[in-house]
């Protein structure tokens, strides 16, 4: 092989890896954000339940000790 291929090849290899490792951080950027939604929203969900939106909790209401029961 010649050199101009050789560093064609390298420059292809290269560019292919760049592609994927962009996608596997986009990925995992996706999942994170997604997982910051989720417990955004289950605590949000849990405040205005739970604490019926006050500023702090009453501790031994009924519906957190359920939850596990749902999985």
């Amino acid at each position: 092989m010649s050199n101009i291929s050789t560093d064609l090849r390298k420059d292809f290899i290269s560019d292919i890896k760049g592609i994927i490792s962009s996608a596997r951080n986009s990925a995992i950027r996706s999942v994170d954000f997604e997982r910051v939604k989720m417990y955004w929203r289950l605590g949000e969900r849990i405040f205005v339940e739970e604490q019926q939106e006050k500023e702090r909790a009453e501790y031994g209401s009924y519906l957190i000790p359920e939850i596990p029961a749902f999985f």
